[in-house]
């Protein structure tokens, strides 16, 4: 895992696959490469979310984990990490997302000027609170990301209103996969929220796959291909 530099966020990551890694520590890497931002759930953290999503990279694009700011204890007493802070208030919780959004973009802006990139395209991936925080930063910022793939997660359109005709406008795709067993995120309520999109005139596709909170290889497979003809 690569620590951030003093000027940068205080947000740890690693970029994979290792070729691609190799090119950008050497200084050879395609500048124009698509970028991928995962974004991991709660308690979780960038290695681990890289190494669950490592059949993503046969996608040719550039793939960035970061790991979560906040340190949270889990139910076993290990120690995970958040994205953000979650008390049930929604005006808390939007204000939680706001925060996010400008960390990520600064997050994401200091690393392709570090590296002298310029992406030819980017997306965003996000898994349970990665696909809740992720889809609100994405679908705000069209001209940054052109595509977003969830699983697990619902899409707050609530919060978003205006911005979606914007996402719908310059041609933002959106993939939500979802467990039909999942006990913590409502596939009615997710399936509400795509719903909601696809109304504004977003390009939505959504998945149902004998599952419960999780993400396996049949949905990994569907992110893949769908990855590579939106990127």
């Amino acid at each position: 895992m690569t620590e951030p530099k003093t000027n940068e966020p205080l947000l740890t990551f690693r970029v994979e696959p290792p070729a691609v890694r190799e090119a950008l520590e050497n200084g050879s890497i395609d500048p124009t490469l698509p970028v991928v931002l995962c974004l991991h759930g709660w308690g979780m953290d960038g290695d681990w979310f890289a190494r669950l999503t490592q059949g993503l990279f046969e996608v040719p694009a550039l793939f960035v984990y970061p790991t979560a700011p906040k340190q949270v204890k889990k139910d076993d007493g290990s120690t995970g990490f958040s994205w953000y802070d979650y008390d049930g208030d929604s005006t808390s919780f939007v204000r939680e997302l706001a925060a996010l959004e400008v960390r990520l973009l600064e997050f994401l802006k200091q690393f392709e000027s570090r590296h002298s990139l310029e992406p030819a395209s980017r997306a965003l991936v996000g898994f349970s609170q990665g696909g809740y925080g992720g889809s609100y930063v994405a679908l705000r910022n069209p001209t940054v990301f052109r595509a977003l793939a969830i699983s697990g997660a619902r899409i707050k359109d609530e919060a978003l209103g205006p911005e979606l005709e914007g996402a719908a406008q310059a041609g933002f795709r959106v993939l939500a996969c979802h467990g039909n067993r999942d006990p913590h995120v409502s596939k009615e309520r997710a399936k509400a929220s795509i719903d909601a999109l696809a109304a504004a005139g977003v390009e939505t596709r959504w998945e149902e796959f004998d599952a419960g909170h999780s993400l396996g290889r049949s949905q990994i497979r569907l992110m893949r291909d769908w990855l590579r003809d939106s990127l």
